[in-house]
């Protein structure tokens, strides 16, 4: 038989609950004191109803957003391996493959500086031109 909290009683599950992490988010580590700008909320398993931890409010949104994409995209696995196997590509692809390519479409950082270095002189030649005329 489960136990189910009332409404009223969240606010005590969520503070002994943070007293046992420490008053830390368990995904980002942040504090979750009452003095952080971090808003602590109560998570649960939207299938089972279980409470699990106390997250701030940013982690547990991202959570939902993606455990609902894992859902979407696992195909005939679970949530769960899918985000396994989501890791595990993250992981391999730590280290280049395919001989350190880069997609078409991707700028380095110095690549990113040298273009807005031409745009500012750009702008300031033809500001230079319009204090000419």
């Amino acid at each position: 038989m489960h136990k189910r909290i009332k409404a009223s009683q969240v606010a005590q599950v969520r503070e002994a609950l943070l007293k046992h992490q420490g008053y830390r988010c368990v995904l980002c580590n942040e504090s979750l004191k009452a003095n952080s700008k971090k808003n602590p909320v109560l998570d649960h398993d939207h299938q089972t109803g279980f409470l699990r931890d106390v997250l701030c409010r940013n982690c547990n949104g991202m959570e939902g957003k993606v455990f609902n994409l894992a859902r979407r995209a696992k195909a005939s696995m679970t949530e769960l391996e899918w985000l396994r196997r989501l890791i595990s590509y993250y992981e391999k692809h730590e280290t280049p493959q395919y001989g350190g390519v880069l997609h078409y479409t991707h700028r380095t950082e110095e690549e990113k500086r040298l273009a807005r270095n031409k745009k500012a002189r750009l702008r300031r030649a033809k500001a230079k031109a319009e204090a000419a005329k």
